[in-house]
């Protein structure tokens, strides 16, 4: 890409937030990294946040944002969505940590389970890679088997056996029906390597082949419905019914990791829009507008095997706090007008940025599931993790966000794997805000691609 180019959005970006210049340096000498997450640093500083409210986010230089970021998914309410605020200002006054189980339990598991024809019981947690960790853990204590089956390119979380091959460089990806195992950190033991395999997205027959090699090894296999972290990739065809196939067939343990579809795609999330039934759920995010909660649940079958002995303990697991915040999420913020306006938002955000491409000669697409979306600069249609990364150009797609970011406007969240979250506080005055930006934008995209 021109260096040029670049050069002048970074320039921008670099004057308008120098007081989040100052805390990078300064958090740098008392935080790794100087972020919370590893995720959250970018070239040439993060952007540190003052304050939200609906759906704008106000840095510490005073700029604000309209924010379709939401949080990596987890704000489907907005920010500070008065029905949540009420209550955990409440719940506050009543206390945040209990220790011990209360009424608002079995209201929040039944608020959960109400949605989802698959999830007879639930357990809560704390986060997505303690909803995905759990849930791996139970099925295999229901197969008997130590190994599990996960996609190519898919994210479920930073437990040691989700961080292999999540984001694998191509060199290293190895034959496309029998990808390479790749570990993806420093400090997790090459051993654990040998309890994953990993299989493609979008391949039914690949992966049955996996199958019949290890049929009495593998007792699990989790998938994202929707490889969000790869363009929103969806299913095609039939291969989530097909692995649900395999799955009986092969005396397996059917995981959706749902943290970042659920509740967001359909109010029962990708189960409940593909119409596929897994055995187990992993949830998170948007369950609880804003608040650090997640949840695993399933068939009681499968489920029971907490009770005789699978490990699921937690000082804040099921606290008072975050279970009146998935109360309130689900019962009175996600209602059924609320989808029908989300829904009805993101098609027309999804629609307006196709013909804004077409207005302004831009290659690319876009990849949308109602509320969730991406915009890919490149024709080719996504099958799999291996077809983003070959089309995907990553300092084209900075340009991109670096200028709708400098004209107050965050896309979605940083990097060209993420998606947009409409959140129900958005209007389709935002959306049009969203696309006017674009629409400038987009001729300084055309002249460089």
């Amino acid at each position: 890409m021109d260096v040029d180019l670049w050069s002048d959005v970074e320039a921008t970006y670099r004057e308008r937030t120098p007081r989040s210049r100052e805390l990078y340096g300064e958090t740098a000498e008392h935080v790794p990294a100087a972020v919370g997450s590893t995720f959250r640093e970018w070239t040439p500083h993060p952007l540190y946040i003052d304050s939200a409210e609906g759906v704008h986010l106000q840095d510490v230089d005073g700029n604000r944002y309209l924010d379709f970021g939401m949080n990596n998914g987890a704000g489907m309410s907005g920010h500070t969505h008065p029905a949540l605020v009420e209550a955990i200002q409440d719940q506050a006054e009543q206390g945040t940590l209990y220790t011990k189980p209360s009424e608002l339990l079995v209201e929040a598991a039944e608020a959960i389970t109400e949605r989802w024809d698959a999830v007879d019981t639930v357990r809560f947690t704390n986060s997505g890679t303690e909803s995905t960790m759990h849930a791996i853990r139970v099925a295999r204590a229901h197969s008997g088997r130590d190994k599990i089956l996960k996609i190519e390119g898919s994210y479920h979380g930073v437990h040691d056996y989700a961080l292999i091959s999540k984001s694998a460089p191509r060199e290293k990806l190895g034959h496309p029906k029998r990808p390479t195992k790749v570990v993806e950190s420093e400090g997790v033991p090459d051993a654990v390597a040998d309890t994953v395999e990993v299989g493609p997205w979008n391949d039914i027959d690949a992966i049955e082949d996996i199958l019949q090699e290890q049929v009495r090894e593998i007792g699990a296999i989790i998938v994202e419905p929707i490889v969000m972290n790869v363009g929103v990739t969806q299913p095609y065809g039939e291969f989530l019914g097909g692995l649900r196939e395999l799955c009986d067939e092969y005396g397996l343990v059917y995981i959706f990791d749902e943290v970042k579809t659920g509740m967001k795609v359909a109010p029962g999330g990708a189960a409940e829009l593909y119409g596929v039934d897994p055995d187990l759920v992993a949830m998170a995010k948007s369950i609880g507008g804003n608040v650090p909660v997640g949840a695993f649940g399933g068939d009681d079958a499968v489920m029971a095997e907490i009770t005789d002995g699978a490990a699921h303990f937690g000082t804040y697991n099921a606290n008072p706090l975050a279970l009146r915040a998935v109360i309130t999420q689900l019962r009175e913020v996600l209602t059924g007008d609320a989808y029908d306006h989300v829904d009805a938002l993101g098609e027309r955000l999804a629609r307006g940025y196709e013909d804004v491409l077409a207005d302004h000669g831009v290659a690319g697409h876009v990849d949308w599931v109602n509320s969730q979306g991406t915009i890919n600069f490149f024709e080719e249609p996504v099958h799999d993790y291996r077809d983003f990364l070959a089309n995907v150009d990553v300092d084209f797609h900075e340009n991109y966000w670096f200028a709708m970011l400098n004209r107050g406007v965050l896309a979605h969240p940083h990097h060209p794997s993420q998606q947009w979250t409409i959140s129900v506080q958005h209007t389709r005055e935002h959306v049009n805000e969203h696309l006017e930006t674009f629409k400038e934008v987009a001729p300084r995209l055309a002249r460089k691609q």
